[in-house]
């Protein structure tokens, strides 16, 4: 909904509005499949994660 939102407020409507949305849509999609494959890695020993410091920084 707060893609349909922001979309809405940046101008589009009618079709582009509908293009825009899936592609978005599709974005978002392909970003989870990502992310839980890079999970997957990280919890099958094949990948490295990142600590709290490497995300933050030292200062938190």
């Amino acid at each position: 909904m707060e893609i349909l939102k922001d979309l809405i407020a940046q101008g589009y409507s009618g079709n582009e509005l509908v293009k825009k949305f899936e592609a978005q849509s599709k974005n978002i999609k392909k970003a989870i499949t990502h992310m839980l494959e890079d999970a997957d890695a990280i919890a099958a020993g094949e990948k490295k994660s990142e600590s709290f410091e490497d995300i933050f920084g030292p200062e938190n």
